[in-house]
């Protein structure tokens, strides 16, 4: 356990020190901030606009933040040759894995906790309220990063940076629009594409059930029993993702 510590408190001081997250999450800030200024086109809609705004903003960060940071975690070190180093060390290729996918937690839950901070300091000066669907979505996002990092490291562990982001934003994006595919299957008249795309529904992450933003501008309620079949949901396919990633990686060859 203390290898897992070790490697991901190393990925974290690694990524902090590259300008272009730093770059971002600093744009990001200034995006929820500046959502303060559209008040005159909000046309009464202050608070949704503001709400939207920075949840929205978080999200779209969250998942930059992987994508240039969490696809090139194991490519590195194969790169620099640092990984025929590591492997002859006292540590699995598991727990290097484990300590990356750890490692990437850390970056994406911070910048979640210190965005969301600068958030509800936004909407304490626009005088607009801290709910709980709103506290509940950002947790959500949370939870969002948590499976996309996952889908990093999965793609990561056999593919090169450009195509782990490529399929890291293909899995976000279908992710997204995961439901609507129902429509075609019941539209379509052959079978076999109705196996395929059911089949897609069952190994592609819904990412529709994290995503409540529409409940937190809108201060509708979100029921304690969404929150927990969510989070199940995504712990659930963060650990198979994770097993997958060890068994590929276990069996990956370097050169």
């Amino acid at each position: 356990m203390k290898d897992i510590f070790l490697v991901s408190n190393v990925v974290f001081k690694e990524s902090i020190r590259h300008k272009i997250i730093l770059s971002l999450i600093i744009l990001s800030f200034l995006i929820i901030l500046s959502s303060l200024i559209l008040d005159p086109i909000a046309l009464g809609e202050r608070e949704r606009l503001v709400k939207d705004a920075g949840l929205s903003t978080i999200s779209l960060f969250s998942l930059l933040i992987i994508i240039l940071s969490g696809t090139r975690l194991i490519y590195q070190e194969i790169e620099k040759k640092t990984i025929f180093i590591i492997i002859t060390k006292p540590i699995s290729r598991e727990r290097l894995l484990l300590g990356k996918f750890m490692g990437l937690l850390l970056i994406i839950y911070s910048y979640s906790l210190v965005s969301s901070l600068f958030l509800a300091v936004v909407l304490f000066f626009a005088k607009i309220p801290f709910s709980h669907s709103l506290f509940y979505s950002l947790l959500l996002i949370t939870m969002q990063s948590t499976l996309l990092s996952a889908i990093a490291i999965f793609f990561a562990s056999f593919a090169s940076p450009v195509l782990s982001g490529i399929f890291t934003l293909m899995a976000y994006i279908s992710g997204q629009f995961i439901n609507d595919i129902a429509f075609f299957i019941e539209k379509s008249s052959s079978i076999i594409v109705k196996i395929f795309i059911k089949f897609l529904m069952l190994i592609i992450p819904n990412f529709y059930y994290l995503d409540i933003k529409i409940n937190a501008v809108n201060n509708l309620p979100v029921s304690a029993n969404y929150m927990v079949f969510a989070i199940s949901y995504t712990l659930i396919y963060v650990t198979l993702l994770l097993f997958a990633s060890t068994l590929i990686f276990g069996k990956k060859e370097f050169y």
